[in-house]
């Protein structure tokens, strides 16, 4: 089922007396439990797209379905954006509705803290946790949320190789146990391959590429099938055929 279909989506402002073109005429469906990656040049359109989506901007023209039309989206930036005076868990719960029930908000809590390894530092606070561990919680937040969507703009560009290629394995553990929808942004052409099960590449405002990937989670990096694809995707962004 498609959950998230856009049609003719296009964004414009104005920038010191001159028009500018962030997305133009952007088609794009989306079925649920996918796990979608989008790559592309800096100021190609990737984090405008997902604001957009997400409400956190408005669109020029153009049309989002959603199936069903009250499917929840979350969104995770790619710095943490954590309540610095709240503690771990309590920065996880401000995603559950206030005055709700309490005991579901504790168990959802308590479950997420489980499965994103992060129950020994439940009683932290931000700055008493390392970035790898900030960007869990902030995924936490998404996932006590009940997304349906769940947007990540670059949520591991910032972490040093060994923590990325971690929770790039804990991402998709969580993304094939609970099914959900992921749209992903990343710069990195690598990580777009391991992680999605189609790769948009973008560029000018424009979906150029839709390459629908034929490998299983997990994958080989070094293999035959992953390098060509690696260099059909390089040459789809920088526009060198050779």
């Amino acid at each position: 089922m498609t959950i998230l279909l856009l049609k003719g989506l296009c964004k414009e402002y104005q920038l010191r007396q001159q028009r500018v073109q962030a997305l133009v005429d952007v088609g794009l469906a989306v079925e649920e439990g996918s796990f979608v990656t989008i790559v592309g040049k800096s100021g190609c359109g990737k984090t405008t797209l997902l604001r957009i989506i997400a409400g956190l901007e408005g669109r020029s023209s153009g049309e989002i379905i959603l199936t069903p039309s009250d499917a929840r989206i979350g969104m995770v930036f790619q710095e943490p954006r954590l309540m610095p005076w709240l503690m771990v868990e309590q920065n996880m719960a401000l995603a559950m509705p206030s005055g709700g029930n309490h005991k579901k908000t504790r168990e959802t809590v308590e479950h997420y803290l489980e499965i994103l390894g992060l129950t020994p530092f439940r009683h932290a606070y931000p700055a008493q946790i390392s970035g790898g561990m900030a960007q869990r919680v902030a995924l936490g937040r998404a996932l006590c949320f009940n997304s349906d969507i769940i947007l990540m703009d670059e949520p591991l560009g910032a972490l040093d190789a060994f923590t990325r290629r971690n929770l790039q394995q804990e991402l998709l553990h969580i993304f094939q146990e609970h099914k959900k929808t992921v749209l992903f942004v990343t710069h990195d052409v690598d990580e777009a391959l391991i992680m999605g099960q189609r790769v948009l590449v973008m560029d000018c405002g424009r979906i150029i590429q839709d390459y629908p990937i034929p490998f299983l989670h997990s994958r080989t990096v070094g293999s035959e099938a992953f390098f060509l694809l690696r260099e059909n995707l390089l040459q789809a962004i920088t526009g060198d055929s050779h």
